[in-house]
């Protein structure tokens, strides 16, 4: 069904569509039926030329005439002669562009040349842009004249036209044009990578010669003529990193990587030296990342030179480079010279050195020749994962040289199998210098723990410390710590009860620095055991701080570990420290230990205290409610890898719901790895009755890692509400763990 002309000569943008798309459905119904799309056409025709058309009708009329001619190929002549009329007819010039342009054909190209004199200002401006789109050939001499035109948007669009159409008749009238503007000189560049190869090299090469343009224009023209011209881009590249031309050389280094050029590499190495140094450090550089094995010679060479970046960039290259034995050696050499950063630079480059003979004469230079080359060659087999040196560094322990000594049982520590545990273990103990003796210790603790049997892992070990003279036991003592374990704390619960004081205080600093829990009950242990009250006052307070450190859930267990320390603790502030530790806990016995010692002149009111807060924890875990309702439970469930948190606006709070009244001493927020995540400045309040706050009890401002809040003496409550009220703009506030004390 046909669209009532009225519907479509009143078109709006904004308003009903329903015509226009009534309209195209009977454009795609007529395909290519003449007889229908020239009856279509038509109708199109005299929208455009009825005065009542809207704007939003019109360019709806001429973008349909140009696609139905498109795809028809086959305007009519009447179409074509209305949109010839509005090419030149000023306001109407758009919209026949609009239409002209997808339509193919020279009659339209002749369209548009001849309007190009029979317009001006900005309709000319568009026939040329529409020129420019088509790409006709034959548009060429009229372009060519406007590039003289003195209106510079009429001369600039001609340029980019005549840029876009290409061929040698384009190229010679932009390289003739009056004026090297921008746009003419973006044109011939157009041209010229457009052209065949031949003409192509021809026009770049007159681009670079043209005095008119600038150096970073002629060095454009360089780095083209460089792709295009493997046969002289050699001659080219050494002419112009001898040159002063910053521009240029900047444009050929950059050009360096991915070159083809035949020789390219052999040529740069035989001129390296007569350039400046940024451009023998650039060429290096370049000449690293190609692998070019021609300049190799060249490059090991610069290691020589005076100048630090030259230097540095000759010793990068070399590990990219085939290597030889010659680099490997030269590489060692700075590897264990005095200049830090050569040094480094030298290390990364020998470990990555390949080629023929390399692996062997890293070998050798461990085994022999200066010793700092030997040391730099020794940590390259670590390094290099260099097995096959293993029998080699083992040789090692016994040379005379304890630079080399030490720097091989560092080495033999990355690189040995648990295996290999008793060769260490003797080397640590025949070590005499202190860095050997430090390295020894590292490698026995590092082979050891690649030991797959967690259980029995040390056990050599332990049993060698059991049976060592005292100045070795001290030596190897630290070894227990740092491998942890339940039979780790074992061994050390036993030699804290040695006969020499020093190899019992020893081991118990050992177990009071352990990373967990493990050692309580051999604390405890040795706390009954021993007959030297200095070494139980420390085994109790060592207990004491195990426990304050590993705030895990409470068991029973620990009740009974906590009961035997307060059996043998004699100081007073040391047994209140366990007992406060003692209210964590849910368990009868812990009520019981409490309970028996509410009478103790000493402790009597810490342990009633404790056994009030024992009875309130038997009333079930507290419950939390947050201000948002979000994971109130995850901020007391004993898991500091589970985490609540809020953005700080100042209006968030948690409370906590005890179920019955109870003392409160302090309160712990850990936010432990959380940087910056603390309140900004909280308040606390402690109360009886639901949502009746009463009287902040502390104020204060959070802290890093943990805020620690101290409520006043004889602080009793079933409500805990703790309020952040400060703002911090992007900031937030977690809780790992909240600790209640």
């Amino acid at each position: 069904m046909a669209v009532p002309a009225a519907l479509l000569v009143e078109l709006d943008y904004s308003g009903d569509q329903s015509a226009l798309i009534t309209l195209d459905a009977e454009i795609n119904a007529a395909g290519t039926d003449l007889v229908k799309v020239a009856a279509i056409e038509q109708r199109l025709i005299n929208l455009l030329r009825s005065p009542d058309g809207t704007v939003a009708a019109r360019q709806a009329a001429s973008q349909r005439l140009g696609f139905m001619a498109a795809h028809s190929g086959e305007p009519g002549t009447a179409a074509l002669a209305l949109l010839k009329a509005m090419l030149v007819g000023g306001r109407e010039s758009e919209l026949a562009r609009l239409a002209l342009e997808p339509i193919p054909g020279a009659a339209v190209d002749t369209i548009f040349v001849e309007a190009l004199a029979l317009t001006e200002g900005r309709a000319r401006v568009g026939v040329i842009q529409s020129l420019a789109v088509r790409r006709p050939v034959a548009a060429v001499p009229a372009l060519a004249q406007l590039l003289k035109e003195p209106d510079a948007a009429t001369a600039s669009a001609a340029a980019t036209a005549l840029g876009q159409i290409g061929g040698a008749a384009a190229g010679a009238a932009l390289n003739a044009a009056p004026a090297s503007t921008p746009a003419v000189v973006e044109a011939r560049f157009s041209v010229a990578f457009r052209l065949p190869v031949a003409e192509a090299i021809a026009a770049l090469a007159e681009l670079q010669r043209d005095a008119r343009l600038s150096a970073r224009q002629r060095a454009t023209a360089v780095r083209g003529l460089l792709d295009l011209d493997p046969a002289g881009a050699v001659a080219r590249t050494i002419e112009a990193l001898a040159g002063g031309d910053r521009e240029l050389k900047e444009a050929v280094l950059e050009s360096l990587y991915a070159s083809r050029a035949p020789g390219l590499g052999a040529a740069l190495a035989g001129s390296l030296g007569a350039w400046d140094a940024p451009t023998q450090r650039a060429v290096i550089e370049a000449l690293g990342r190609r692998r070019e094995t021609a300049a190799s010679a060249a490059v090991l060479a610069a290691t020589g030179h005076a100048d630090a970046d030259v230097r540095g960039a000759a010793l990068t290259a070399l590990g990219r480079l085939p290597g030889t034995p010659e680099v490997a050696a030269v590489l060692a050499k700075f590897a264990g010279g005095s200049d830090a950063t050569d040094a480094k630079l030298a290390r990364q480059s020998l470990a990555q050195l390949n080629g023929p003979g390399v692996s062997a004469a890293i070998l050798l230079g461990a085994e022999r020749g200066e010793s700092a080359m030997r040391v730099a060659f020794i940590e390259q087999l670590a390094l290099r994962n260099h097995t096959d040196g293993l029998p080699l560094l083992v040789r090692l322990r016994a040379d005379s040289d304890v630079a080399v000594r030490a720097a091989a049982v560092a080495a033999f520590s990355e690189i040995a199998p648990p295996t290999e545990l008793p060769a260490v273990l003797e080397w640590t103990i025949a070590a005499t210098d202190a860095n050997e003796q430090a390295r020894a210790l590292r490698a026995l603790v590092t082979i050891t723990l690649r030991d797959p049997d967690v259980v029995r892992r040390g056990a050599s070990v332990y049993a060698a410390i059991k049976r060592a003279p005292v100045a070795l036991a001290l030596r190897l003592l630290p070894f227990i710590g740092r491998i942890g374990g339940s039979a780790g704390a074992e061994a050390a619960g036993k030699l804290s009860l040695n006969s020499d004081p020093a190899v019992a205080n020893a081991a118990l600093t050992v177990l009071t620095r352990w990373a967990d829990a493990t050692p309580l009950p051999i604390l405890s242990m040795i706390a009954e055991k021993t007959g030297d009250t200095e070494l139980r006052a420390r085994a109790v307070v060592g207990a004491v701080d195990l426990l304050e450190r590993n705030r895990l859930e409470w068991s029973e267990g620990f009740s009974v570990i906590t009961g035997r320390l307060l059996a043998v603790a004699a100081d007073g502030a040391t047994r209140r420290r366990l007992l406060a530790n003692l209210a964590r806990a849910t368990d009868n016995t812990a009520l019981g230990l409490a309970d028996g010692l509410a009478a103790d002149g000493g402790v009597g009111v810490a342990a009633r205290m404790t056994a009030e807060i024992i009875r309130a924890n038997q009333a079930g875990p507290a419950v939390i409610r947050t201000f948002n309702g979000v994971n109130g439970r995850i901020i007391m469930d004993g898991k500091a890898n589970t985490r609540w948190n809020t953005p700080m606006e100042g209006k968030e709070w948690i409370e906590i719901d005890f179920k019955v009244r109870r003392p409160l001493e302090r309160l712990t927020l850990d936010q432990t790895g959380r940087a910056m995540e603390f309140p900004e400045a909280y308040e606390v309040y402690v109360f009886d009755q639901p949502d009746v706050l009463g009287p902040i009890v502390a104020a204060g401002a959070g802290r890093n890692g943990r805020t620690i809040i101290e409520l006043p003496a004889g602080t009793r409550g079933r409500f805990v509400t703790i309020k952040n009220v400060g703002t911090r703009p992007d900031g937030w506030w977690t809780i790992s763990e909240l600790y209640v004390d």
